[in-house]
């Protein structure tokens, strides 16, 4: 990726005239255009074609609104559509082929955890850091056939199992049957990481003198008291170890210790949950959607287009998780390399992510686009960011305010009473809608809301937890909205492009996750 000025000015009657899919995430530049440069790089393992041609970003205040240019997720989509008439287990013989990246990955973080970057000179951290990187961008290779299967495959997912339907004369709970046969099979890291603690906190309740313990000290007791517990501590800790990275994103790098953890089961103590009973729920919903899955394809004999298209789908539900784990790791890893290179330079952490990768190599070794404080923070309070092929430029401040409305200048008509998107997870709620633009707007959200987001995260799901339904504006039948929703059991709607639109806090809606559809039955 090099840095090129004048390309926005250039390509800008081309970016408006181009249909963009959006995207919201807290972010930053650096952690976020990791997988944003690799989803443009053309390699053999994708096929030709493959990769994505150009990306547009606007960041402020680490947000971030990313656009993927549609023709981009059609062509890569339509790969895998041709495909599906002839051949057949595509999506898992299509992972396998970066199986190898992912261990080596892997590997290297763990090494990383053995080594002392202080002590490093500056062309050993600078080597360490591309090392890092690189290995991390030959596992993420495969994100612009993820994003363009997802993102472009659902409508024709939905059409074509509406139309096969139709001609059996199945009209009623088609909406079910959709998100039965997209339902996610394998359990989500985060699922993962929640009943990991479950199990901790179990393990102390049953250890009467502990729970007591637990229950009636402050932390900072608790913390010294369970010490003494040679057993229970050795489960959180392990507990700490593993999944202390689990509530990071594309720009905030958390490092949760053991009172956080204690901390959280202190208020499951305290609840009336019945953790076996939630422990048992959460390892069994994967396992029932599998089976139903299974016995629906059978009994509705599904022709093998689309029993290939669902099997894509649910391996993709996977290896996107498994993306979004990797992804955390490298937002711990890259904060640890950015850091440490910010302090040698005269940078904070926060003016270091916003820097690409290239752009911290030259400052390195002096030598490319060398990016000053004054800039970054220009970046991070408003930017605009074009990628084409091998080229990117930036502007900020007056000018990518101008640039952001000759893009998308339009506005959308806001006056409607209802809307349609995809059914994610069946059910039908009311409830008050409250508008999440970032993970740290979640807990605004109270117990029976509406949450609405252009797309949700990891990140979100304390928030999650306490909504009645989900609703955004973009997503696939693998999106997280979509996965989490049906673990939850509440009803989804996803790509209604409009919602976080024409919605505000405070509104009274009916979510339909049977059939689509939101209703706006008052306005605030």
């Amino acid at each position: 990726m090099q840095y090129k000025r004048g390309l926005i000015k250039k390509d800008l009657k081309k970016l408006k005239k181009n249909k963009w899919y959006h995207q919201r995430f807290d972010a930053c530049p650096n952690l976020l255009y990791l997988i944003g440069e690799m989803e443009l790089k053309p390699e053999s393992r994708k096929e030709r074609g493959g990769e994505f041609t150009s990306h547009i970003l606007f960041f402020k205040d680490d947000k971030s609104d990313w656009y993927i240019d549609q023709a981009d997720i059609n062509r890569v989509s339509n790969l895998f559509i041709k495909r599906c008439y002839n051949e057949k287990n595509i999506g898992r013989q299509t992972m396998k082929k970066w199986d190898k990246d992912k261990k080596a990955f892997v590997k290297k973080c763990k090494e990383l955890d053995k080594i002392k970057l202080s002590v490093f000179s500056n062309d050993e951290l600078k080597k360490s850091y591309q090392d890092f990187v690189n290995a991390y961008f030959r596992w993420v290779t495969m994100s612009s056939i993820i994003d363009g299967f997802a993102l472009g495959t659902d409508e024709i997912i939905q059409k074509n199992l509406k139309n096969f339907l139709d001609k059996k004369h199945i009209i009623k709970g088609q909406g079910t049957i959709f998100a039965d046969l997209t339902a996610p099979t394998s359990q989500s890291f985060i699922n993962d990481s929640e009943t990991s603690l479950l199990k901790v906190a179990l393990a102390i309740q049953k250890n009467i003198k502990l729970k007591k313990i637990f229950i009636g000290n402050s932390l900072p007791t608790t913390g010294k008291k369970i010490k003494n517990f040679s057993k229970e501590y050795k489960l959180l800790l392990t507990h700490q170890k593993n999944y202390f990275w689990s509530k990071n994103n594309y720009v905030d790098n958390h490092i949760f210790g053991v009172n956080y953890y204690i901390k959280e089961i202190k208020s499951l103590l305290k609840s009336d949950i019945d953790l076996a009973l939630q422990i048992k729920r959460i390892e069994k919903t994967p396992k029932l959607s599998r089976i139903k899955k299974q016995r629906l394809i059978k009994k509705l004999n599904l022709p093998k287009f689309l029993r290939n298209l669902i099997e894509i789908s649910e391996t993709f539900t996977y290896w996107q998780d498994e993306r979004k784990k990797y992804t955390f790791w490298a937002t711990h890893y890259g904060s640890i390399f950015l850091a440490e290179i910010g302090k040698r330079f005269g940078y904070s952490l926060i003016e270091m992510k916003y820097m690409f990768f290239p752009e911290v190599l030259a400052l390195v070794s002096k030598k490319g686009h060398l990016v000053s404080k004054k800039e970054a923070k220009a970046r991070r309070a408003f930017s605009f960011f074009y990628h084409n092929g091998p080229y990117y430029d930036i502007v900020t401040g007056p000018m990518a305010h101008k640039v952001q409305k000759v893009i998308f200048g339009a506005g959308i008509e806001k006056n409607i009473n209802d809307f349609r998107g995809l059914s994610a997870s069946s059910g039908k709620v009311r409830g008050i809608v409250k508008i999440v633009k970032s993970a740290h707007e979640v807990g605004k959200i109270n117990q029976g809301d509406i949450l609405v987001a252009v797309m949700t995260r990891p990140d979100y799901i304390m928030g999650i937890k306490k909504a009645a339904a989900i609703v955004t504006n973009e997503g696939g039948v693998t999106c997280h909205a979509a996965i989490v929703a049906r673990e939850l059991g509440i009803p989804c709607v996803i790509a209604t492009k409009i919602a976080t639109e024409v919605l505000k806090d405070g509104d009274l809606v009916e979510v339909n996750g049977n059939h689509g559809v939101v209703t706006i039955l008052k306005r605030k």
